[in-house]
């Protein structure tokens, strides 16, 4: 069973890593947490999402709102923007959303990793693996997930808690455009709705094209055929980078990816989750 951590709502790579593990038989969904802002708001567009694709996620759970770190909340503000009425949605507030993911065997963490963090600290945990859109092993720059909260990632790397981890030197060679949005939007309800959210955040980014950071991390479970990996240890730095030591260590970076395929099969899973 995986339990999904998100950030969703702001870039649209979210969205579509949910639609994607909901298009993958391979991988049992068992909650969702959400994390950074406004959490609840996010909480709610996942149940959205998962109305449109008629779908039990599992329990939706806010997480922890305030960074680790105390670094402020970034928020882009076009989030919830094209799903009305979102204060309909029925979430679960009284859940502990940290003792949720520690008791998963696996965590998909694509957001800030403050809830997380929290839950690798657990004596209980129950953690086996995590998968994480987070870093950029190439250095040149710190990425978005990791310092939004730097104390927190640097506490998951450091628990030793067996991770696999995608960073944008990888992602950042992958593009999803016009066509393939026109494939997702003629697939029914769900489709329409993931177009839409893509079209919006090319707008945001004045781009014509979406990066799909987080349903590549989520293909590193179901798909590892299609990565290369690298193992040893992640550490990281004060200022948000992250630096990979090669050799003995628990963790794995994708050192290497089949483009295409991963494109593809995203998309592919994504039309599975919009078709039912």
């Amino acid at each position: 069973m995986v339990i999904l951590d998100t950030d969703i709502g702001s870039d649209v790579d979210d969205v579509l890593a949910l639609a994607t593990i909901l298009g993958s038989p391979e991988l049992e969904l068992g909650g969702v947490t959400t994390v950074y802002g406004d959490t609840l708001l996010r909480a709610r567009m996942v149940a959205r999402i998962a109305q449109a694709a008629g779908r039990d996620v599992g329990p939706v759970v806010p997480g922890r709102r305030e960074t680790r770190s105390g670094r402020e909340v970034w928020w882009a503000g076009h989030e919830g923007a094209l799903l009305p009425d979102l204060e309909r949605e029925t979430v679960d507030t009284g859940t502990d959303p940290i003792g949720l993911l520690a008791a998963a065997s696996t965590v998909i963490a694509i957001g800030p990793l403050t809830n997380v963090a929290e839950a690798v600290e657990r004596d209980d945990r129950a953690i086996e693996h995590l998968c994480v859109m987070g870093g950029d092993f190439s250095l040149s720059k710190a990425e978005h997930n990791i310092k939004c909260d730097i104390d927190a990632a640097a506490a998951v790397f450091a628990s030793g808690v067996p991770a696999t981890v995608i960073g944008l030197d990888q992602t950042t060679r992958l593009r999803l455009g016009g066509a393939v949005v026109a494939e997702i939007e003629a697939a029914g309800p769900l489709g329409e709705l993931l177009a839409a959210e893509m079209r919006q955040f090319w707008k945001f980014s004045a781009q014509e094209s979406n990066v799909p950071h987080d349903p590549a991390a989520v293909l590193t479970l179901t798909d590892p055929d299609l990565f290369t990996f690298a193992s040893g240890r992640i550490e990281v730095d004060s200022g948000g980078l992250t630096r990979f030591s090669p050799g003995d260590g628990p963790h794995r970076i994708v050192a290497d990816l089949d483009t295409d395929g991963v494109v593809r099969r995203i998309v592919d899973r994504v039309l599975a989750a919009c078709r039912g």
